[in-house]
């Protein structure tokens, strides 16, 4: 039996503009799933202040078509409070990406983590906050470079998370 979007874990990432950082990880996530015939989750991104409907940009796209990840049909979305509300479970990019979060829906706070630092915190302690190390660095008007590190280091991050992943979607 086909699981519906009602019946599935949904998984939520978030950066800045939807266009590099959360559709990669979306993208990479989405493969792995699928390559372990996994089809009850739902994966999505969006940005805290991403254009309607723009593609990914450009060395997102040709980075990720390299790793055997498509991302040439994304379209970016605006982080709402309906897609806080419906996911199961949110990863920021940033820290500012879970205050942005925490501002639009103050229940939140209990499913968003920073990708870096899931599944332990939902935060980074006033100490860490500016630890660039906890977070993924934004790309967007880098070099084709930047952008590979970046995709490196999602792609690292969500296969460190990936049995958590399963063992929470084997829970719905």
């Amino acid at each position: 039996m086909k699981k519906t979007d009602k019946d599935k874990y949904k998984i939520l990432f978030v950066c800045t503009g939807n266009t590099c950082r959360s559709p990669t990880a979306e993208g990479i996530l989405k493969k792995m799933l699928k390559q372990n015939g996994i089809d009850n989750v739902k994966v999505s991104s969006a940005g805290t202040h991403g254009l309607l409907n723009a593609p990914a940009s450009l060395f997102a796209i040709e980075v990720a078509k390299t790793r055997n990840v498509d991302l040439s049909g994304h379209r970016s979305r605006e982080l709402t409070r309906k897609m806080i509300e419906h996911a199961n479970l949110i990863l920021a990019m940033s820290q500012e990406h879970l205050d942005f979060i925490n501002r639009i829906d103050k229940k939140a706070g209990a499913k968003a983590y920073l990708l870096k630092l899931f599944p332990q915190l939902h935060h980074a302690s006033n100490e860490d906050q500016n630890r660039a190390v906890l977070f993924i660095k934004d790309p967007i008007g880098g070099s084709l470079r930047d952008y590979e590190q970046s995709f490196s280091e999602i792609e690292k991050e969500v296969k460190r998370i990936f049995p958590k992943i399963l063992d929470l979607t084997k829970k719905r």
